[in-house]
């Protein structure tokens, strides 16, 4: 008899203008049970009210954290193995491309962009990202309501907010969206 099938597994994705040394290195700054899903050189960018101020430049990730069972935009720096950046995408996350190098998208609290090193790069950041969106539209289907799944707190936070004794809120005490501006 044969066991259960093999998993597969989710192989990383380097970026294209770095050397296979260098993708190594970045894959190891991922952290366990991480997948880069695309990786490219950037320069990332914040808006401060009519200018772009740059913030960091190192390689951004589309990261798939299976132990946060959520994904990120996460930029390292390669010379100090550390985290530069870090983005959870949310429910109708997207990005917007004013030039075939750079992409925007609205972060936690300002506009964020990204500045690619590379066009085919910046080409490819943008698909992977737009395979997600698709997947997420399939899951969600095209409701009228959408929830906003959104946080940037750490799991530990989350897990204490979660508790403190008051009473759990269930979807009848939730009422519709309105008067938005």
């Amino acid at each position: 008899m044969s066991g259960p099938p093999p998993q597969r597994r989710i192989l990383n994705c380097g970026s294209i203008v770095l050397t296979p040394q260098e993708n190594e290195c970045l894959f190891g700054h991922l952290g366990k049970k991480c997948t880069t899903m695309s990786s490219a050189v950037v320069q990332v960018f914040l808006a401060d009210r009519s200018s772009w101020v740059k913030r960091c430049c190192g390689v951004v990730c589309l990261v798939k954290d299976n132990s946060l069972r959520s994904y990120f935009l996460r930029v390292y720096d390669l010379k100090d193995g550390r985290q530069l950046f870090e983005q959870e995408l949310y429910n109708n996350f997207t990005l917007s491309q004013s030039k075939p190098y750079f992409l925007s998208f609205v972060g936690d609290t300002c506009q964020v962009g990204m500045n690619f090193a590379n066009d085919e790069e910046a080409r490819r950041f943008r698909a992977a990202v737009g395979d997600l969106e698709k997947r997420q539209q399939r899951r969600t289907g095209d409701s009228a309501v959408n929830n906003m799944v959104h946080s940037n707190l750490k799991d530990k936070e989350r897990k204490k907010k979660g508790r403190g004794g008051k009473k759990k809120l269930t979807k009848a005490d939730i009422g519709t969206p309105s008067n938005f501006q």
